[in-house]
């Protein structure tokens, strides 16, 4: 019993180090609500199928990448709960696959995602010499290829953190041509950004997901403008 006991904890310990962790898991059975997945050390988890994304659709004996949400102690040996929609996934993957961010030169400053669809990421170097998103991206685009494949399909689009509220903001709303960006007020962390109006619905996004990952993945709130209605309503800019 005492041999069974250490056997317990040992397994618990080593898989609360894996919390918020990426680790890679092997399918072992598919069940109309869940996947059984073997984690090793002999421990076996449930994946629920809300936990996937849209896209996937693995085999028995499958390896995926799954996210390690959080660890408990359970009667028969350690509770180990797993995602693959949680956004922090895709922050493991690049540190992965991206040797520059495992290395500390580059920095994830911020993320928002809806999980199968879309991930919006803030990326900073701390080496003026260093690309962030050339970095992340590859030659010839190959890590984020890694990324996407990993994500089965999943659209990844990185931007440049800025310490300048008006350029990261500016930033965040790529693909969109942001003409300017005012009424910045870094006490409620609130802006207007003006857009051409030709670009108003790609600011805004499908169903406003372009805006929405932007606000989040930022943390700034932005207002969206197109330049005819600024202009009428009296906003100057340079």
């Amino acid at each position: 019993q005492n041999i069974k006991n250490y056997e317990k904890e040992n397994s618990f310990q080593f898989f609360k180090n894996m919390e918020n962790e990426m680790i890679s898991a092997q399918v072992l059975d598919i069940q109309e609500t869940f996947l059984t997945l073997s984690i090793g050390q002999g421990i076996t988890t449930l994946l629920p199928k809300k936990e996937l994304l849209p896209k996937d659709e693995f085999a028995v004996g499958d390896r995926i990448r799954v996210y390690v949400s959080s660890v408990e102690q359970g009667t028969k040996g350690p509770k180990v709960f797993v995602s693959r929609n949680d956004k922090h996934l895709v922050v493991r993957l690049l540190e992965q696959i991206v040797p520059e961010i495992k290395e500390g030169i580059v920095e994830i400053k911020g993320i928002a995602r809806d999980a199968g669809d879309r991930s919006k990421i803030a990326v900073y170097s701390n080496d003026p010499t260093v690309d962030p998103i050339g970095a992340c991206v590859g030659e010839r685009g190959d890590r984020i290829r890694d990324v996407v494949n990993a994500l089965n399909g999943e659209k990844v689009d990185l931007y440049r953190w800025s310490a300048d509220p008006k350029e990261l903001i500016a930033n965040s709303l790529q693909p969109t041509n942001v003409v300017a960006v005012i009424n910045v007020d870094r006490k409620t962390k609130t802006s207007l950004a003006i857009v051409p109006d030709s670009q108003l619905s790609l600011a805004i996004g499908k169903n406003g997901q372009n805006v929405r990952l932007a606000v989040q993945s930022c943390d700034w709130k932005i207002d969206i403008k197109p330049v005819s209605v600024a202009k009428e309503q009296g906003y100057e800019w340079d």
